[in-house]
């Protein structure tokens, strides 16, 4: 077995090699690793490095790859508590081959369960450009990573409770809702309210409050009992594009697991959408997406039951702003400035809906 890196500077030729031949991707010698860290200032739960590869022999191997490692800061405690790398190594050793969305391939990943060091190597996507969640997605891009999901969650719709998905991570369970609860929400609710405070009415303070007290009602309880599939972090940071396609390829799996395919259309469109555009195009999306898992042989899921889900979720996707701006290291400025755009939108989204209803 090889032994995993704690960070991306630990990569040597030698390691590189004996990862690459115990996944079958080289019969070789790896003789050089150039390392390029990218990404710096941007992600909150791993550390990005691009690799370039000397081979001693020719061969069909990719001569790049990009690295991706644990975290080395306190952030690692959230990403053991919801046991993140796990859940991004299953995901490409399991399903990552036949996820109908574009997702990089993968060369190696794993994580060592002691230490809680992670290591993936995926495929460069070389000339690709990234989105800026602050900016917010286009009405373009939306309805193409909406159409995009619910071709992946369709795949998985109600198929997600048998021995061979034992692997998949109980994300939206009632268990896993009080957990949440417990050990996520509530310690961050309060200083997110404090460090935020400009971003939060009387109204609003005391609808994070109640949604904190009644949270299982808002992640699992109250929505359709069915599941599927999930990416978990189905946002415009975690995509990227070629300039010849709308189609993005997906990236950053650490929140996959079994849930509710209305979350990742909900929390891309109250957190990845200028509050504006998605307050104008929400319904239209929405329907699109109940005729897209219709038209992929999803039956009974309508949307009315659609709009329903819509409306509770959106109230637990508080979650992830609280998480981000309560509890996780934003020492880089746009950490600071990604978790006051996804407090902000997902507040405003909540008005705009008249969320704080479903309170009553």
């Amino acid at each position: 077995m090889v032994d995993v890196v704690k960070k991306i500077s630990d990569i040597t030729p030698k390691w590189m090699t004996s990862a690459l031949r115990q996944a079958d991707v080289i019969q070789t010698e790896v003789l050089s690793v150039d390392i390029e860290p990218i990404a710096e200032g941007v992600g909150l739960m791993a550390e990005l490095g691009r690799l370039t590869l000397g081979y001693a022999e020719k061969n069909k191997a990719p001569r790049s790859m990009i690295a991706k490692c644990a975290i080395q800061n306190e952030n690692i405690q959230v990403a053991r508590l919801l046991d993140f790398y796990n859940r991004e190594v299953n995901f490409y050793n399991h399903i990552g081959n036949t996820c109908p969305l574009k997702v990089p391939d993968s060369y190696f990943a794993a994580v060592n369960q002691d230490s809680y060091d992670c290591i993936l190597l995926l495929e460069d996507l070389g000339d690709v450009y990234l989105k800026d969640q602050l900016v917010g997605a286009s009405e373009d891009e939306a309805f193409h990573a909406v159409a995009n999901i619910a071709r992946m969650h369709a795949k998985w719709w109600d198929k997600v409770s048998s021995r061979e998905s034992n692997w998949m991570y109980d994300f939206m369970s009632s268990e896993e809702s009080l957990r949440l609860k417990e050990l996520v929400y509530l310690p961050g609710l309060e200083p997110t309210i404090e460090k935020f405070e400009p971003f939060f009415d009387e109204e609003m303070k005391q609808v994070c409050r109640k949604v904190g007290e009644r949270y299982p009602e808002f992640w699992s309880e109250r929505l359709t009992p069915i599941n599927t599939f999930i990416h978990g972090d189905y946002r415009q940071d975690n995509m990227s594009y070629a300039e010849d396609s709308p189609d993005p390829v997906v990236m950053d799996w650490q929140i996959s697991g079994k849930g509710k395919g209305i979350f990742d259309i909900a929390y891309f469109m109250c957190q990845s959408l200028n509050s504006n555009l998605r307050s104008e195009i929400e319904k239209q999306v929405l329907e699109m997406y109940v005729a897209k898992l219709q038209e992929y042989g999803v039956p009974g899921y309508g949307f009315d039951q659609c709009w329903h889900d819509y409306k509770l979720i959106i109230l637990g996707c508080l979650i992830y702003p609280i998480t981000v701006c309560g509890t996780l290291d934003t020492a880089n400025e746009r950490g600071k400035a990604l978790g006051e755009s996804m407090l902000e939108r997902n507040l405003m989204a909540i008005r705009d809906l008249g969320c704080q209803r479903e309170l009553l």
